[in-house]
């Protein structure tokens, strides 16, 4: 069995006022597509943050690439992460070209000898996976939400990073560009051995294109492969007792046959 990319071993996270995440453990290989849906407050993002080593956990710890992340090695094994943090709909004020935003992703971009012109086939590849290449030298504060939301992934993706971590990567997305962005993340997984982590909160949308999906409010309630199903009590455990269930494709990961019921 492969050496996993990563691997959390009972990690607990606090906010000072509350727990946020409690006990999680999972680990992840190459190659593999991760969905986590949750409920808002749930901690999704707060995982994320902290496979990014943006925060350090209460207790437990984090192995990336079978290093264990301290502060002392983060930069070092985060060259090899790419991270798409939630979006926020902030109006950029300075102006900045579209692929100065994509050469942040490469390592040593600060350095001054670093330009988007020397590494233009790079950039205009990450741009490509996105359909944004045509907007290599465009003004991003010119740019729609959902293109620059676009511009953001590529710059997530210009260094072909080993382990991908996506927060809500489909926000601002049309339901075509989301079908599109789906397809694009399995083919990494797939043709490129990328690992991939991402938060969303529709499980349908995702359900054809992940390998498994975590069910995450404060700890994980439930870890669904192809071809399983989450029962009901899961999801109204992590929602509540309101939660509207209504029936899915069989297909779908984490969702029950027609006979059932499941999470819309």
């Amino acid at each position: 069995m492969n050496q996993p990319l990563l691997a959390i071993h009972d990690i607990s996270f606090s906010n000072g006022k509350q727990t946020i995440l409690e006990h999680i453990s999972l680990t992840l290989e190459a190659g593999h597509f991760l969905g986590i849906v949750g409920p808002n407050g749930a901690g999704k993002s707060t995982l994320i943050n902290l496979i990014a080593g943006l925060q350090q956990p209460d207790q437990g710890h984090i192995d990336l690439f079978g290093q264990c992340l301290k502060r002392f090695n983060r930069r070092r094994l985060l060259k090899k992460v790419g991270f798409l943090h939630q979006l926020h709909d902030q109006q950029p004020r300075l102006p900045m070209r579209v692929c100065d935003v994509v050469l942040m992703g490469l390592p040593g971009y600060a350095n001054p000898l670093t330009s988007a012109g020397k590494h233009r086939q790079r950039i205009l590849q990450a741009l490509r996976h996105t359909d944004m290449e045509h907007a290599f030298d465009a003004d991003y504060r010119n740019l729609s939400g959902g293109q620059r939301q676009r511009v953001r992934l590529a710059r997530a993706l210009v260094h072909q990073p080993k382990l991908l971590l996506l927060d809500e990567p489909s926000a601002a997305l049309d339901s075509k560009r989301q079908e599109k962005l789906y397809a694009l993340l399995r083919r990494l997984c797939d043709e490129q051995g990328t690992a991939i982590i991402m938060v969303d909160h529709d499980i349908a949308a995702i359900s054809s294109h992940v390998d498994s999906v975590a069910c995450l409010n404060r700890h994980i309630h439930h870890h669904a492969r192809k071809g399983e199903s989450i029962p009901d009590h899961i999801w109204q455990s992590m929602y509540g007792e309101h939660i509207q269930l209504m029936a899915h494709d069989a297909a779908c990961i984490g969702c029950a046959p027609a006979t059932g019921h499941s999470h819309d």
